[in-house]
Parts: structure tokens; C-alpha cells; sequence
């Protein structure tokens, strides 16, 4: 998803509704979200539905690494194939191509699998 250039990217409620498919279009075209204004304020949020699904699967990826990160911290290792390698597999996929660079292995203790 395309950084939101907030003059650009704001919409006063009542323009919205008065030409709701021309900003739909101007979503899907740009790929940056819509700022929905409401007496001047940040009230709603409009975008496609590939935006959402990429910001899901951001959330998702974010929730899995600090339940990672709080599992090595606790000493302790995945049993369904280690969330260190899942991550970074989520990781080179988000990013498109290649092994992340410089990714530190977190260190385990003695009987403690490293993933």
C-alpha cells in the first residue's frame, strides 16, 4: 500500500457522498487509501480490499513475531516447526524476493532448538 499524502488523500464526508464511485475509482487507481473527514477531523478510512488484505496480513505477521520474540525471551522454541522460520518466510514473501537481510538468529539455551 502507497504512503497516504494527507492533502491529497482528504476527503470531506459530504464530497464523498456526493460522488462515492469516482473515489472508489481514485482508490483502486491510486493504491493509497482515502481520509474521510468529518468537521474537519480524521472520522473513517476508505479502501480497497487488497489494502485491507495487505494490512491483515501485516497485522498477522507482526502478532506471530512478537509471539516469537516472547517466546525466546521465555527460553522456549515452537513445537510446529519454529515461528522464527515462518516469520521469515512471511518476511521474504512481503518482501518479494531473496533471504532477508541480516536476520539475527535468536539464541537459545542449552536444549533448546534454534530456529
Amino acid at each position: 500500500m502507497k504512503a497516504t499524502r494527507w492533502k491529497q488523500d482528504l476527503v470531506p464526508v459530504q464530497e464523498l457522498r456526493a460522488g462515492l464511485a469516482r473515489f472508489i475509482d481514485k482508490v483502486e487507481r491510486s493504491g493509497r487509501p482515502l481520509v474521510v473527514t468529518q468537521r474537519g477531523r480524521a472520522a473513517a478510512v476508505l479502501l480497497s480490499p487488497g489494502m485491507l488484505d495487505e494490512l491483515e496480513e501485516e497485522r498477522e505477521l507482526v502478532r506471530k513475531t512478537l509471539r516469537g520474540l516472547a517466546e525466546v525471551k521465555q527460553r522456549r522454541t515452537s513445537g510446529e516447526g519454529g515461528l522464527w522460520r515462518k516469520a521469515k518466510k512471511k518476511i521474504v514473501e512481503v518482501a518479494g524476493a531473496g533471504e532477508p537481510a541480516a536476520t539475527p538468529a535468536p539464541a537459545a539455551g542449552p536444549g533448546h532448538e534454534n530456529d
